[in-house]
């Protein structure tokens, strides 16, 4: 009886080892392999060589150009690129420079533009260039203020009220966020001049996009003040676009004037109302979209 005890002992002790054993194989190979994991995440495939049938190509990154998209009197523009390794080439292009042959020079340090600029700039890392990136600086035309009375859809507010008076023109591709989209409302905002101003041209420019609902205000008007409280018409500007029609386009409400003294101009475009039976969205209300408003 005892002998069979003992074999029976040995039996179990045997199975044991043999579990334990195998536990400590698995607990190895799985620690060599996430050690070997983390190594290669570490080097970044610096160190990896790759076969004679394998091509690696690194794309370079265009640089980032950084500075105030408007400014009053100057603002410093900053080149950064996204690999440090990186050599970076720029280039400023300004209203005199029209007729210059410009070329690229080697960026070191940030700098100061006091001035409209247009900056392009591109990296370089060993013989490979990235593409040319191109970024518009604009000092401000004016130092007006003005009071936008309508208030702007969240996500159509261009980059402040300032965006209409800031003598950069929208793109036709109002995605851009170039512009400033109003729904359901007439537009209506008053600028201050800060001095009189001999008026004789007066200009606000609007988008037609129908698909998207946006349509040419039925008419703008033109106010004239020189206390802000107490304002004469001057002019009156009826839309002559199809709302019918889907082209997306641009219009300057333009008109002459005689001339005329003012310290405070307002502008109101009136909206176009709901969306006729015709159009998909039949009932719904409609955007006006303005960028600039400008006077001679």
């Amino acid at each position: 009886m005892k002998r069979k005890l003992v074999v029976f002992s040995l039996f179990i002790t045997l199975i044991i080892d043999a579990q334990n054993f195998s536990q400590d194989v698995s607990s190895f190979i799985e620690g060599e392999e996430h050690e070997i994991t983390q190594n290669i995440n570490k080097s970044e495939f610096e160190n990896i060589q790759p076969d004679e049938d394998f091509k690696y190509t690194q794309q370079t990154d265009s640089p980032v150009i950084s500075a105030d998209r408007l400014f009053d009197f100057s603002t410093k523009v900053e080149i950064t690129s996204l690999n440090p390794r990186d050599k970076i080439y720029y280039m400023t292009i300004g209203a005199s420079d029209t007729n210059k042959k410009k070329t690229f020079t080697v960026y070191k340090r940030p700098f100061m533009i006091s001035r409209t600029t247009q900056v392009k700039a591109y990296a370089e890392r060993k013989g490979e260039k990235s593409s040319v990136i191109t970024a518009s600086f604009n000092r401000r035309p004016n130092y007006w203020n003005i009071n936008t009375i309508s208030k702007a859809a969240p996500q159509y507010t261009a980059s402040g009220k300032l965006a209409l008076i800031d003598g950069i023109r929208g793109d036709i591709n109002w995605q851009k966020g170039e512009w400033q989209g109003y729904q359901g409302q007439n537009f209506e905002a008053i600028i201050d001049f800060k001095s009189p101003q001999q008026l004789t041209t007066l200009s606000s420019t609007y988008l037609q996009d129908s698909k998207a609902c946006i349509l040419m205000p039925k008419k703008v008007e033109y106010y004239a003040s020189m206390n802000g409280k107490d304002f004469i018409l001057l002019k009156t500007i009826d839309n002559d676009i199809d709302p019918k029609d889907e082209k997306i386009q641009i219009k300057d409400f333009t008109t002459e004037i005689l001339p005329t003294e003012a310290l405070y101009l307002k502008v109101k475009a009136y909206y176009f109302g709901k969306l006729p039976k015709s159009h998909q969205g039949n009932g719904g209300e409609t955007y006006i979209f303005i960028d600039e408003i400008s006077v001679k």
